[in-house]
């Protein structure tokens, strides 16, 4: 998910048509606060039964930490909602988005009953992507063992959508800049790291469109790194209590309704992805299970730094942590580089650094969204203008099918029938030489390196990094992915091979309409891929 194109162009157009850059007025919101109670982390995870747990399961792995790949979403959200079930003292929630879908509420109705048994809760939401006026989430907040705050909020949320947007492009320099992060850590004990937002696309629930997405389940010494940077967001001069952006304020009456609304809502396993299990066995018995699955290593968390408020300009450098350590990283890589990419842009150098590691004898695969899958187009088409000088570098491109036959799997012909679903790549995954993984919320495109702050879990693990390597090469096979190739006139063509043999091939973009490919060509002239 990121900030919808054609939104940002119509708040540009609508600003220059109605006023000039000064008189773009709105009404103030501060972007930054520092009126607010500092906390901190829950810092004695031992004291809990999750702490005891992985203190437990960790022992004799030498300071190593244990993942779990979740690399299907009802695993994901069962995960989740285990952990809240079991949670006694603090449940740490970061995401760009938190949708008010069947996902969205499933979680919110987990976190108010922890918070009933007396967990703290903070959740940490970037504004961006909230409805114009998300009363559902200050209803959440309203819980008085609940804070929410937003990151960078632009317009009250009482404005309507459009006003919202003239604010943003009123303080575009600063806005723009996004919280991207995925966190979500119980007890200090457990976390979830990686590429989900909360809402229903990203768990496999039945719908119109549905997201390919990856996490992993962390504990270990990795974990406590993960509750400090969540505290250097939830602290910094950028968030902003959801009171104080959203009006009314919900009465406690008002929020106790909706929570009991909440229950009977969760209660409901019709609320829930095929293939999930809502009423998981004791929570020792998930716990052993854990271990049995649990691949262990060496881990680093990545993330990136929290903007400063004024002071001096900060460089790519000091900001983007993710982004020049994967870099770094597949610089030194000797064999073999995945990158699978929701949106896949490169900058200045990513072509030369792509050509030099292929001419040295790195294998280079790329996966990507094609224009059928990409549910961004103006994304989509600033990958496409780059195409052939990817495969110029020696690279392989994948581009991912709608109808990928591993996803349709996932439900009945009747669900995907009614919903006419179609799939796309959410997951931002790497792994360089069979060695090292990459699981987190960083894309390879200018927005994740420029704009927004991003994290992910960079874990040495041979194990991991075969199992990972292993879903990356299944959602590159064919009736997944086509392959992107350079034919001998210098046209793109997009194959299937099968058992070494090319099964199918087109010289168009697969599998979209007439109308699409022209609504991409008009939109090749927006101007400015660092946007994107």
């Amino acid at each position: 998910m990121r900030i919808n194109q054609k939104w940002l162009l119509s708040g540009f157009a609508f600003c220059a048509l109605f006023a000039a850059a000064a008189s773009c007025t709105r009404d103030e919101v501060e972007s930054s606060t520092t009126d607010k109670v500092e906390s901190r982390a829950f810092d004695q995870p031992e004291t809990t039964y999750l702490g005891k747990a992985a203190e437990s399961l960790s022992a004799g792995h030498g300071g190593e930490s244990g993942f779990l790949l979740m690399d299907r979403g009802r695993d994901a959200l069962a995960w989740r909602t285990i952990l809240a079930d079991a949670a006694e003292q603090s449940i740490d929630a970061q995401y760009f988005l938190w949708k008010d879908d069947a996902a969205g509420k499933v979680m919110m109705q987990r976190l108010l009953a922890a918070a009933d048994r007396g967990v703290r809760v903070r959740v940490l939401i970037d504004d961006s992507m909230t409805e114009s006026d998300p009363q559902y989430l200050a209803l959440f907040g309203a819980h008085p063992k609940v804070e929410l705050r937003l990151y960078k909020p632009f317009g009250p949320k009482h404005k309507s959508l459009v006003m919202r947007w003239i604010d943003y492009v009123a303080d575009l320099r600063v806005l723009n800049r996004r919280m991207h992060n995925k966190l979500f850590v119980v007890d200090d004990s457990v976390a979830i790291i990686g590429g989900r937002n909360i809402g229903n696309e990203y768990f496999e629930y039945s719908g119109p469109f549905v997201n390919r997405s990856r996490d992993l389940l962390a504990l270990g010494p990795v974990v406590e790194p993960a509750s400090e940077a969540f505290d250097r967001y939830w602290n910094s001069d950028w968030t902003v209590p959801i009171e104080d952006v959203v009006t009314p304020v919900p009465t406690p009456a008002e929020a106790k309704q909706q929570q009991e609304h909440l229950d009977v809502f969760a209660a409901d396993t019709s609320h829930y992805p095929p293939g999930f299990y809502d009423n998981p066995e004791e929570i020792d018995s998930e716990m052993r299970k854990l271990g049995e699955a649990l691949l262990w290593g060496a881990a680093r968390l990545l993330v990136d730094a929290v903007p400063e408020k004024g002071g001096k300009a900060q460089t790519r450098a000091e900001l983007d942590k993710t982004g020049f350590t994967l870099a770094h990283i597949a610089k030194k890589s000797s064999d073999e580089i995945l990158i699978q990419s929701a949106y896949l842009v490169l900058l200045d150098g990513g072509f030369e650094a792509f050509s030099a590691m292929t001419n040295r004898g790195v294998t280079v695969k790329l996966a990507t969204n094609s224009m059928a899958s990409n549910n961004h187009l103006t994304a989509f088409v600033g990958y496409a203008k780059q195409r052939h000088r990817l495969l110029e570098t020696g690279a392989e491109l994948y581009e991912m099918r709608p109808d990928a036959k591993s996803e349709r799997a996932l439900f009945t012909a009747a669900q995907l029938e009614a919903h006419e679903t179609l799939f796309g790549l959410h997951a931002k995954t790497s792994v360089f030489d069979r060695k090292i993984t990459f699981v987190g919320s960083f894309n390879v495109d200018p927005r994740s390196v420029n704009l927004n702050t991003e994290m992910g879990l960079l874990v040495e693990s041979e194990a991991l990094a075969n199992a990972v390597a292993a879903s990356i090469e299944n959602d590159i096979a064919a009736g997944n992915s086509w392959q992107v190739i350079l034919k001998d006139d210098d046209k793109l063509a997009w194959i299937a091979v099968e058992s070494g043999v090319i099964s199918t091939e087109t010289d168009e973009e697969p599998m979209t309409s007439a109308a699409r490919r022209t609504e991409a060509e008009a939109l090749a002239i927006v101007p400015d891929d660092a946007q994107l």
